[in-house]
């Protein structure tokens, strides 16, 4: 006779955690996920200083300074990725060996 499962067999516990594992895959996925726009894409004021790990005021400076280009929509700060990512190469310094 087959054994009764239940919700602490251990089968079943690695299945809830796969399935907790996807559905916190899915949505980091979803709150990362930004359309592109005539084939680029796009993010915040915000979400650049969480990036960069720098403070909002320091983007704010990179914009008045002109380090950075940027889009303003309706008071809203937007940032072309491809900009950003010339921005950090730019601004590389190899290690010293």
């Amino acid at each position: 006779m087959k054994d009764t499962v239940n919700a602490t067999d251990p089968r079943i516990m690695r299945l809830t955690a796969q399935a907790d594992d996807i559905t916190n895959m899915c949505q980091r996925l979803k709150d990362e996920y930004h359309p592109l726009l005539h084939g680029k894409r796009f993010i915040t004021d915000a979400m650049l200083s969480k990036l960069l790990g720098v403070c909002r005021r320091t983007t704010q400076d990179y914009r008045d300074r002109g380090i950075i280009p940027y889009y303003r929509l309706d008071g809203k700060i937007l940032y072309a990725e491809e900009d950003i990512e010339k921005f950090l190469q730019s601004n590389y310094r190899p290690k010293f060996d």
